[in-house]
């Protein structure tokens, strides 16, 4: 058995190194805890950062039906031959 520790310093520090040799079980849960956090948050940004949607890309236009659009211009450009005839 030890003996008393002649001075509140020396207690002090006798004290210090037994609780720093003991295995707490509060250690236990917060590491648990930590683990679990950690891979839920690795988890959630796996899935992606949120935010918002990016915009849809517009389809490629086919070349027929570009031919359509410039006809749609076309007829104000007929309009316009008529009344010089």
């Amino acid at each position: 058995m030890k003996s008393k520790p002649s001075s509140p310093s020396e207690h002090y520090k006798l004290e210090k190194e037994r609780r720093a040799g003991e295995v707490k079980p509060e250690h236990d849960l917060l590491a648990d805890a930590k683990r679990e956090y950690l891979a839920m948050l690795e988890a959630a940004a796996a899935k992606g950062k949120g935010g918002r949607p990016k915009k849809a890309k517009k389809k490629p236009v086919a070349a027929d039906e570009v031919d359509e659009a410039e006809d749609v211009d076309r007829p104000d450009e007929d309009i316009e031959s008529s009344l010089d005839e």
